[in-house]
């Protein structure tokens, strides 16, 4: 699963250089996977669990997470869900159901701003998995994609037999704005049946945390500045049993005539964000939140996104490009991380 392209690394870890004594039974564990790396975390690993097993299964449960929810993978349960052309139910997944579910909740509530029927839009401006020609797309082109967006008025899910109906049987969906949180949550879940109870998981920079540090205390978690010549620790808060995700959009953009075009959408107009808002990094309950959170509040924008946050009492920083200066704006919820 491909999400590099969608997600930008700004969250780093900060940890004291014993956490992985063997005095403390501490293991890391680090690997590739969604087209980034991973990094795990654990402070006390059950003696009945050895570190090949749990490699093993971390391996296991990235490698099912992929085979369901990847759109880089032309046979995963999404991309042959985007193949059939047909609106007569198609039974899905309960990961599948499951997070489309959620993304109904944040397009909701952010007005539209998190789509997941994005995906003709993104391929246009050549920022997804088939079209990697980055050119600006006609207007008429851009119109007649749009026709094929707004996922709670496109698909229709029920519950009761875990379907789903695309009322244009030309729509198609696109996961990576919420699929690498969702992958996080899952190994939190094998992790919790497995006796696990201390660990952070990191994925491309999407970290979900549990328990306590080495040190027990909070996990220490470190937000980078969105300026690539100037690489140093814009933020730390200090959080556990929670997700925290940033999305920005200073990585991953092209220009042309001398206009950057970023690969953050506005699924309303269908074309790059215009504003400011560099990056936003949300923290909720788990990490599929705080990763769909993030990019819809990105897509917002600080003046907009501000309000749905505090609205919502979603805890988000939101780091603004002026001039040449950054500014941080920060949620009531937010402001309290470090207060307790």
């Amino acid at each position: 699963m491909k999400i590099i392209n969608f997600f930008i690394l700004t969250v780093l870890i900060l940890l004291v250089t014993s956490c992985f004594d063997s005095k403390q039974k501490g293991v890391r564990i680090d690997g590739k996977t969604m087209g980034t790396y991973y990094s795990i975390n654990i402070v006390d690993l059950p003696k009945n669990i050895s570190r090949q097993d749990l490699q093993f299964e971390i391996t296991k449960t990235l490698d099912e997470v992929n085979k369901k929810l990847s759109n880089w993978d032309s046979f995963s349960e999404v991309s042959l869900l985007n193949q059939k052309k047909t609106t007569l139910p198609i039974n899905i997944s309960k990961d599948l159901f499951n997070i489309i579910y959620a993304a109904n909740e944040i397009h909701l509530q952010s007005k539209g701003f998190l789509d997941l029927t994005i995906d003709p839009l993104i391929e246009l401006w050549g920022f997804g998995y088939k079209n990697k020609k980055k050119k600006v797309p006609k207007d008429i082109d851009i119109k007649n994609a749009l026709k094929l967006v707004n996922q709670i008025k496109m698909l229709k899910l029920d519950p009761e037999n875990l379907s789903i109906i695309k009322l244009n049987k030309n729509v198609s969906i696109n996961l990576s704005s919420i699929a690498k949180g969702y992958g996080i949550d899952i190994i939190g879940k094998k992790f919790n049946k497995l006796g696990i109870n201390n660990y952070l998981i990191d994925i491309g920079g999407d970290i979900l945390t549990q328990g306590f540090n080495n040190v027990k205390k909070d996990w220490v978690i470190g937000i980078e500045n969105p300026n690539l010549n100037r690489k140093f620790i814009n933020e730390i808060v200090n959080i556990t049993n929670k997700g925290i995700a940033t999305s920005g959009d200073y990585k991953n953009f092209y220009e042309e005539n001398g206009v950057e075009y970023s690969h953050i959408l506005n699924p309303n107009s269908g074309k790059p964000i215009l504003h400011n808002t560099k990056s936003v990094t949300v923290i909720h309950n788990n990490a599929m939140m705080a990763d769909g959170w993030a990019t819809a509040l990105l897509a917002l924008g600080s003046n907009k996104g501000l309000k749905i946050a505090e609205k919502y009492k979603i805890a988000s920083l939101f780091i603004l490009k002026e001039k040449n200066n950054f500014i941080k704006i920060k949620s009531s919820e937010f402001k309290k991380l470090n207060k307790n």
